[in-house]
């Protein structure tokens, strides 16, 4: 009897402090409205398809958590690079609370269907909680707070202070897992659907979110070498190479594909230090950050649109002149390469005409050699004595492909720098700038700042972004250690710290330890 009586009060306070642990514990239907106690006790709420809230909380808070069957589809993906992304909830969670944001450990969990998985071929490790973005236009996903378990088969975001928003499960089809590395390389192309956004990274961090109308492939190199001839005098390079940036729409035709696109430069903080002090920056100063572009030059070989067909008026005049041989002897793949000659013989003369065969064969591919067939600037009597039979037997070994798209494009001969809002990436140290045509080249730039105002050495202001030479130098320390906390180097700082602090309890110490290191002498 005495030995139940002492096992009695240890059951009592087991049963209440269970009772405490599972009263946190509500089964909560959509659209009811539950709370979330404010006596720093885990809240936990349950709902019908197994998704879960779990969070601790400083106040008391109320929250309404619905579904939505028709949210925003998985192709607009930011914050993590690879694809394809699917779907993997058949709805959304949208949760709503009374201003909630002093939770503590806050953490959402949404069940994941294995045959989903299965069927798309996605392993654990690539299945993520996306947050809908604040306007509604892309699904965010944040890697660095995403958790998976794969014994329950549910995948979480944690580490979260506040839970408003809306949020889905969704997987990506691809082998990695973790970040996905394009490497550079013209034979290293990069699928855009056409649809939503995506997002690419290369080997660098150089980084390109992209919104596209239309399917489309990228080729990203890196090219050795920034000329001077390429810069102008508000333009100084950081780096000594150039990003080289082609899709298969080129510039052949303006305004083909009316994307938008951000593109980011990563930043290294040593090299931009250095960059500075050679340019008088002081430790104590500021420089500006900012991004420039080599773009295409659009029909440089005045070409029209719609197969690059002939201008009307002059040509047509011209071609009147011409010998019936002559227009019979001109196919029309041959005639693509006869009017960006003939385009530039009526602009500057007939003196010109070995010149702009040069550039018809720049602009056209290299298998457009046929733009000597073009009408010579000679009397009519020549064409009129040439031969009529090819007319009636053309030679197909001459006839090139029907393909007006450029092999090369042909850049602006300058960097200019980009005119847009421009964001330094403080967690990922990059250079962000948006952009309308995607194809050229990108340089990262630097400028002296006065005054908190982006200025160049020639005075013009430009944009960018404004960083101090001590933000340079803590920002290098972190590159330096991957992003690490030095904790090891606080702990030696603290140790000294409390040396100096004491000297004579060191000095004390250190005479014990000889105490105790001496030998005792024995009688």
């Amino acid at each position: 009897m005495p030995r139940m009586q002492s096992y009695l009060p240890f059951f009592l306070i087991s049963l209440g402090v269970n009772h405490l642990v599972n009263g946190q514990d509500q089964n909560v239907q959509f659209n009811q409205v539950a709370n979330l106690n404010g006596d720093m006790q885990l809240n936990r709420l349950i709902f019908p398809d197994n998704s879960k809230i779990e969070t601790f909380s400083q106040s008391q808070r109320q929250v309404l958590v619905n579904q939505n069957p028709a949210p925003l589809t998985a192709n607009h993906v930011v914050g993590s690079t690879g694809q394809p992304f699917v779907q993997l909830s058949p709805n959304s969670m949208t949760i709503s609370t009374n201003g909630a944001t002093d939770l503590v450990a806050a953490q959402i969990e949404l069940p994941i269907n294995q045959a989903a998985l299965d069927q798309n071929g996605i392993t654990a490790d690539n299945t993520f909680v996306a947050k809908l973005s604040s306007d509604g236009q892309a699904w965010v996903v944040m890697e660095g707070i995403k958790s998976v378990n794969t014994t329950d088969s549910t995948v979480r975001l944690v580490k979260m202070n506040s839970i408003d928003g809306e949020y889905m499960a969704i997987g990506r089809k691809s082998v990695e897992t973790g970040n996905v590395l394009t490497p550079f390389g013209t034979q290293q192309s990069v699928n855009i659907t056409g649809s939503g956004i995506q997002e690419v990274e290369f080997a660098d961090g150089f980084r390109m979110s992209i919104k596209a109308n239309m399917p489309m492939s990228i080729n990203t190199d890196v090219v050795n070498g920034v000329s001077t001839s390429m810069l102008t005098q508000n333009v100084m390079p950081v780096n000594n190479y150039r990003y080289l940036v082609t899709t298969n729409l080129a510039g052949v035709i303006p305004n083909l594909n009316r994307m938008m696109t951000v593109v980011e430069l990563p930043m290294n903080a040593n090299k931009v230090m250095q960059t500075a002090l050679s340019m008088g920056v002081g430790m104590n100063a500021s420089v500006s950050l900012g991004v420039a572009q080599r773009g295409v030059l659009q029909n440089p070989g005045g070409a029209t649109q719609g197969g690059l067909s002939p201008q009307p008026q002059k040509r047509q005049k011209r071609a009147t002149t011409s010998s019936k041989s002559t227009r019979a002897a001109a196919s029309t793949s041959t005639a693509i390469a006869a009017s960006v000659t003939e385009a530039a013989a009526n602009a500057t003369g007939t003196e010109a005409d070995s010149s702009s065969a040069s550039n018809a064969e720049a602009t056209v591919s290299a298998e457009s050699a046929p733009a000597e067939a073009a009408p010579s600037s000679g009397p009519p009597a020549a064409a009129d004595a040439a031969p009529t039979e090819p007319a009636s037997n053309p030679q197909p070994a001459n006839i090139p492909p029907q393909n007006p798209a450029a092999t090369q494009l042909l850049l602006s001969p300058t960097f200019t720098p980009i005119t847009a809002t421009t964001v330094l990436d403080t967690t990922n140290n990059r250079i962000a700038v948006p952009v309308s045509q995607l194809d050229g080249e990108y340089i990262l730039t630097i400028g002296k700042s006065t005054a908190g105002i982006a200025q160049s050495e020639t005075g013009q202001n430009q944009n960018g972004i404004t960083i101090t030479m001590a933000e340079l130098q803590t920002i290098a320390q972190q590159q330096q250690n991957g992003g690490v906390m030095p904790v090891w180097q606080m702990m030696q700082d603290f140790m000294s710290q409390n040396q100096n602090q004491n000297p004579q309890g060191q000095s004390q110490a250190r005479a014990r330890a000889v105490r105790q290191r001496r030998p005792v002498a024995h009688p």
